[in-house]
């Protein structure tokens, strides 16, 4: 730059800082602090805020607050940004006492809060088990002639349905027109799955219809719930009927749930037919919960060949040890001990390393269901020779022996 004339300036060092900070290295962007007042650049708040905000993501909190000071002395005061950098800090670190503090400053020393201000301390206590504190900081909000956000609405609806105010949840959705705020579609979705969790089948229906009353366009999340919901209320054919029959856009958690309750109420038929739709008609890749859900009901039905074979087309993607544990853990108890040894020869032919942590929770699982007694031991060296293969070592070698 200075070889074609051109002098960096503060927002020049202040993307140089930016950067240094979120790499981690702060001592050198206070290197670049030094060096821009040398030339006679004097830093702005943008400049001081990411350092803060690096000292804030290594926990160092007070020498972010210490910075704070300076910046003050150095004539160039916080603003609300590097404050919210500073309440997230607190909040993630669960000094609620001191947010309180830090939020009185702010009030005396000039700096109007923000929506983000609020929105960051609301869903801290929510997420804290403190619902009722950020319910208040709601009522604060909107004293300060703060416009309440959609995430704002979402925090209190989702505080209002932690204790159970359904009738105050309705309020503030039917208000929400009136207060010009946005209930979009994710406001309703926060409801519907608190709804959900408590078993309150009803009242997710009449939000469904209000929210379509609204000119609310439901998402797939909003159906997943109502599925979910009819599903667990043992309305499985209405929820089957609505995704097949009625156009409900559906995507990898919809078939989950549909093939889970499938298996829970003894359809069966019903759930390999719903496996074979999603992934040849509805083109919708199954995902590691569906296949587990699918290898749990084929065991459960006996049907331990199925099973093997749906894990070796999920080995086409990757392997996965919470997948394996529990189908070696079926197998076992039943003593296919055939089908084992296809699985891990499987695992071999697709690449995969067999680590000693795949192995230690076979024998494990083997152990666990009777094979450490005398009578059935050999079912265990069976598996093990089939697994490693003939004439390999059990054991390892070690310093020209065998450990026995």
């Amino acid at each position: 730059m200075r070889g074609h004339g051109v002098a960096p300036d503060v927002g020049t060092f202040s993307t140089l800082v930016t950067g240094l900070c979120r790499a981690g290295r702060l001592d050198e962007a206070w290197g670049v602090l030094d060096w821009m007042m040398q030339e006679g650049c004097l830093p702005m708040v943008h400049t001081y805020t990411p350092i803060l905000h690096g000292y804030c993501r290594q926990g160092r909190i007070e020498e972010a607050r210490k910075l704070m000071d300076f910046m003050e002395g150095a004539g160039c005061p916080p603003s609300i940004v590097t404050y919210n950098v500073l309440i997230k800090a607190l909040c993630d670190d669960g000094r609620f006492d001191e947010v309180k503090e830090v939020l009185a400053e702010i009030k005396t020393k000039g700096p109007k809060p923000s929506a983000v201000t609020y929105n960051t301390y609301m869903d801290a206590l929510s997420k804290a088990g403190m619902a009722e504190k950020a319910v208040e900081l709601f009522e604060d909000m909107r004293c300060e002639g703060l416009k309440p956000t959609g995430f704002t609405l979402s925090i209190a609806l989702n505080c209002f349905c932690v204790h159970s105010k359904f009738s105050e949840v309705i309020r503030l959705l039917e208000r929400s027109t009136e207060l010009n705020w946005c209930a979009a579609v994710v406001a309703y979705n926060t409801v519907m799955s608190r709804l959900c969790d408590m078993e309150r089948w009803l009242a997710i229906l009449e939000l469904l219809a209000d929210m379509i009353k609204k000119g609310i366009i439901p998402n797939t999340r909003t159906f997943n719930i109502l599925i979910q919901s009819l599903c667990i209320r043992g309305k499985l054919s209405i929820a089957i009927n609505l995704v097949f029959n009625h156009g409900i856009p559906a995507n990898v958690v919809t078939y989950n749930t549909l093939i889970h309750w499938s298996y829970y109420h003894g359809r069966a038929s019903d759930a390999d037919s719903m496996f074979e739709y999603m992934k040849k008609v509805a083109n919708v890749a199954p995902d590691e919960v569906t296949y587990t859900i699918m290898i749990d009901g084929l065991c459960r039905q006996g049907k331990f060949d199925e099973a093997t074979d749906c894990f070796k087309e999920f080995l086409k993607d990757r392997l996965s040890k919470d997948l394996l544990t529990p189908l070696i853990n079926r197998l076992g108890r039943k003593e296919r001990i055939r089908n084992i040894v296809v699985v891990f020869r499987e695992i071999e032919r697709q690449g995969f390393v067999r680590n000693y942590m795949i192995f230690e929770d076979t024998v494990r699982s083997f152990c666990t269901v009777g094979f450490r007694q005398h009578t059935e031991i050999f079912n265990l060296e069976f598996l093990l020779e089939g697994i490693l293969g003939p004439g390999k070592e059990v054991y390892p070698a070690h310093n020209g022996r065998r450990k026995r």
